[in-house]
Order: structure tokens, then sequence, then C-alpha cells
């Protein structure tokens, strides 16, 4: 193939591989609160989330003085690929690093992005799902 047709071919491929992120989006947002304890947050897909598997993209965000203060505290993943994810969040004020779970739900605070929390169960993936299919880094999210 001659210089000329090299040339024609990555003008054709440059623009569409220049709008794919090599390394994916970023995901990310403040947490507030009210309660002492470190904050647990998990980018789930809807296989991780329906079975309570670990996915590869949490957080443990320590709440230090200065957070505790600010009420609120910053947090990002990085290298997100493409797809349909929900986040859940639980502070863990007993410091026993799990969701401690009562009679009537979880007994520590908790909260997820998109709707308001359901009254008197859990939030099920569809109702707080969402595309990444860019940079997101305005997701608020009330652990209480």
């Amino acid at each position: 193939m001659d210089a000329k047709k090299i040339i024609a071919v990555l003008f054709l491929i440059l623009p569409v591989l220049s709008s794919v992120p090599a390394e994916g989006f970023t995901v990310g947002g403040e947490i507030s609160f009210t309660k002492t304890g470190d904050l647990f947050i998990q980018l789930a897909t809807e296989e991780e989330f329906n079975n309570d598997r670990m996915p590869p993209f949490a957080l443990i965000l320590r709440v230090g003085p200065e957070e505790m203060k600010k009420g609120k505290v910053s947090f990002q993943f990085g290298g997100v690929p493409a797809g349909t994810y929900g986040i859940r969040c639980f502070q863990d004020v007993n410091e026993n690093q799990k969701l401690d779970r009562g009679v009537l739900g979880p007994s520590e605070p908790w909260g997820v992005y998109r709707p308001k929390r359901p009254a008197f169960r859990g939030p099920k993936f569809e109702e707080i799902s969402f595309v990444v299919d860019q940079d997101m880094t305005y997701i608020q999210i009330e652990v209480k």
C-alpha cells in the first residue's frame, strides 16, 4: 500500500478511534453524611448488585475530622468501561467493615444514586441503574 492510501485510511479511522476512550470513563461525585465511620461505596453491574458480589469498582473512603466537619466527601472511579451500573454506599458506624442489617433492613446509614430511597425495602437495580457512556462527575449521594 502506498503512502497516500495509508494516510487516507488513517484519516477515516482516527476520528472513530479518538471518540472511544482508551481507558474508560470517570464516574464520581460527592457523598453527604451525618454520622461517623468510613464510607464503603460500590459501582456495580446488575449481576454484581443482585448477587451481592464485590465489584471491581469499590472504595473505602476514610472519614477523618476534616470530612466530618464538612459532612461530605468526594469519590471517583476511573477506567470504567461503558455499560449500565448502579451505585450503593453505606457508612460503617461500628467499624466492622460490613453493612449491618436488622429486622427492618440496614441498621447503618446507607444510600444509592438515583431516585429517592424506597420505603420499607432495599432498592432494585432497575430503579437505581444508569448508563455510563461518558464521564460523570456530578453524582450526589446522601447516606442516612
